[in-house]
């Protein structure tokens, strides 16, 4: 029983106290997060890699993660999910990972009940532990057999680093820029590599993936932000808030690159 326990606690102290500040890192602490959701369960598994701050979405609404999972009794359903595309910034502090997910009610009921894709914001904290700012995903969307895990980093050192101001003004003149055309400021503000997510349709990466999804938007969305954040190197950020479109409110996720051109949208979590 002793050496059972002593296990455990070497356990938690690899997947939190060891955390590698690279990109290298950044994939071992997202893949630890779904070792320890299947070891120990989802509950105590989102409660030990959620920044105190950080944030999930429960039926639409912004809520703390951690309030949120200590709302919730635990859960016998088996939560299974791999990163398979990962950018992080300069800084190595702050990066992003995405990859699909599938659930099922229970160890001994094996079937698939609900699949997607994730997109988590994380950042190294103060303590050297990468924990996660944010969590969105979208569901309904096909589980890919591809098992490539594509990494990103950001590295151009002649870009001039951007600030959170500068970013957040970004974001306001994208908004600005929907009220007159939404398909038209998504061409002016997206960057070439970019995903743009969205229920029931795989991520849009391609030209012809994003020009065929932009051609499908609703008539009109409403964003209103609520949060934001910057890696300390100025070239990678988030907001996150709330739309309304079609006259239901969910939540929305922004990943911004500080390329030549200036900021632009590298992802896009939506629920339209």
């Amino acid at each position: 029983m002793k050496q059972k326990f002593i296990a455990i606690i070497l356990l938690v102290g690899y997947f939190t106290a060891s955390g590698q500040k690279n990109i290298d890192g950044l994939v071992k602490s997202e893949r630890g997060f779904a070792a320890y959701a299947l070891s120990h369960g989802v509950k105590p598994a989102f409660l030990l890699f959620a920044d105190t701050t950080g944030i999930m979405y429960d039926r639409g609404k912004i809520v703390n993660a951690h309030k949120l999972w200590n709302s919730r009794d635990s859960s016998p359903v088996i939560l299974k999910w791999r990163p398979d595309y990962v950018e992080i910034a300069a800084s190595h502090d702050f990066g992003y990972t995405t990859g699909p997910w599938t659930l099922q009610f229970s160890k001994e009921d094996t079937a698939i009940k609900a699949h997607g894709r994730f997109i988590t914001v994380w950042h190294m904290n103060n303590n050297g532990e990468w924990k996660f700012l944010v969590d969105l995903g979208v569901s309904n969307v096909q589980v890919s057999s591809d098992t490539v895990l594509r990494k990103i980093e950001i590295t151009n050192p002649s870009i001039e680093p951007g600030t959170l101001p500068t970013l957040l003004e970004a974001e306001n003149n994208f908004i600005a820029a929907t009220r007159q055309s939404l398909k038209d400021a998504y061409l002016k503000y997206i960057s070439p590599q970019s995903i743009l997510n969205r229920n029931n349709i795989r991520p849009a990466r391609t030209n012809d993936e994003v020009r065929s999804l932009l051609d499908s938007l609703p008539p009109q969305i409403e964003f209103t932000t609520e949060g934001s954040g910057i890696a300390s190197s100025g070239d990678l950020g988030f907001v996150y808030g709330t739309t309304m479109i079609n006259g239901k409110s969910d939540g929305f996720l922004h990943i911004w690159r500080k390329e030549k051109q200036g900021w632009r949208l590298a992802l896009e979590v939506l629920h339209p």
